[in-house]
């Protein structure tokens, strides 16, 4: 990774870093979605913020789009929000600066597909906004095709049996080192999650991917299901 990215990674990291919550520091959590808008309008991205109303509290999802040659959406996302009494590091500022030099590089190229890069609130309490994302439009509902979603990618534990797994995965069949990306699906995006592994692997060797697909649509496995992908 080159010097200037890495720069711009820690500047992402220092400016969205800080208790986001919309209940103990709505201020904070609106200042991150201000920096993620200026941040999607320096690219030349279309922006636009959806609000909602949660049990007294307002805030917005941050929605950045490229224009694609068909009418399919696919949606890279990662929220913004953090839970209370936390700095919300690694949970999620990690994946949103991720999400912002992913479109920035995306940003740059022609896609078959509209791309929506989506900063949602709310994730917190029950993935409100990515439900309130898929709701909100039935027209762009209609169109969606994929989605990924970037949730804690920034930890890493360098140290041996540092890694757990629920009790329904075999742990012999996954590294007992907590220093990979983990790429999770279920059956009906097996496809999806098997390429991105693929893909990421092979443009950078040095990062250690593993996969996992679940049966059915993960109804029974709760612990891959906590976070915006799983109203999805």
């Amino acid at each position: 990774m080159n010097e200037p990215k890495l720069e711009r990674i820690r500047q992402h990291l220092e400016s969205i870093v800080g208790e986001r919550n919309p209940f103990t520091q709505p201020k904070h959590l609106e200042n991150t979605a201000q920096y993620i808008s200026g941040q999607f309008e320096a690219m030349g991205l279309k922006v636009t913020r959806e609000m909602v109303e949660f049990e007294g509290t307002q805030s917005h999802n941050i929605l950045a789009q490229t224009s694609g040659d068909t009418d399919d959406l696919f949606v890279l996302a990662a929220h913004y929000d953090s839970v209370p009494n936390t700095p919300g590091a690694d949970d999620n500022a990690s994946a949103v600066a991720a999400l912002l030099e992913i479109a920035r590089d995306l940003s740059q190229s022609s896609h078959k597909k509209s791309l929506i890069f989506s900063a949602f609130t709310l994730e917190e309490y029950g993935f409100i906004r990515a439900k309130h994302f898929i709701d909100h439009d039935p027209e762009r509902k209609k169109r969606l095709s994929g989605m990924i979603s970037l949730e804690m990618v920034g930890f890493k534990n360098p140290q041996p049996n540092s890694q757990s797994y629920p009790p329904y995965m075999d742990p012999s069949q996954y590294p007992d080192t907590g220093d990979f990306i983990a790429v999770v699906g279920n059956e009906p995006s097996a496809g999806l999650a098997q390429t991105l592994a693929q893909e990421m692997a092979h443009s950078t060797p040095a990062l250690k991917v593993d996969t996992l697909v679940v049966p059915g649509q993960g109804e029974n496995f709760s612990e891959v299901r906590l976070s915006d992908h799983s109203p999805f």
